[in-house]
């Protein structure tokens, strides 16, 4: 896929792998949209090429309003790239007592629905352009994290960590 005067949008851009991709992205030629909360955006670097938009990843309004930004300048989207996550420390049980079942589904709702509805809707947008000369329209990248095989004590809800084989 051609980067260079493609329109990208990437989330959880106005922080940490979310930033540098959309950095990354703009250094090489597109058009980039970075999502993320509108309180992250307050004093966010925003690199050239790059334009921050407020959105909830896991709210369908805000990543529709987003899409149809890029629409509204003329720019057809054929990357999306999937950055948003959290990953707050805590166990199962603590001295503290169990786990925050509310705290669970906010991690849940941003890593795999927000993931799920950016997927959807972008790959949506894309299913409406001309194929490119390489017969694709776009292409989605939803990022993960090594804590997938190496989860780290007290991110249950991120990434839990398998048992021991007691072989």
């Amino acid at each position: 896929m051609e980067i260079a005067g493609s329109a990208a949008l990437v989330t959880g851009a106005a922080s940490g792998l979310g930033a540098a991709t959309g950095a990354a992205l703009a250094a090489r030629g597109a058009t980039v949209y970075g999502l993320d909360l509108e309180k992250s955006l307050a004093g966010a670097s925003v690199p050239d090429g790059v334009t921050l938009l407020a959105a909830d990843v896991t709210e369908e309004t805000g990543v529709r309003a987003a899409l149809a930004r890029i629409d509204d300048d003329g720019q057809q989207l054929r990357l999306a790239v999937n950055c948003a996550g959290i990953a707050p420390a805590a166990r199962i049980l603590s001295r503290g007592g169990p786990h925050d079942l509310d705290l669970f589904r906010t991690v849940v709702g941003v890593n795999l629905v927000g993931t799920f509805n950016v997927l959807r809707l972008a790959a949506a947008a894309m299913s409406r352009l001309p194929a490119g000369a390489d017969g694709q329209r776009g292409v989605v990248i939803n990022t993960a994290s090594i804590a997938a095989f190496e989860a780290q004590a007290g991110q249950t809800a991120y990434a839990p960590r398998r048992p021991e084989s007691s072989a």
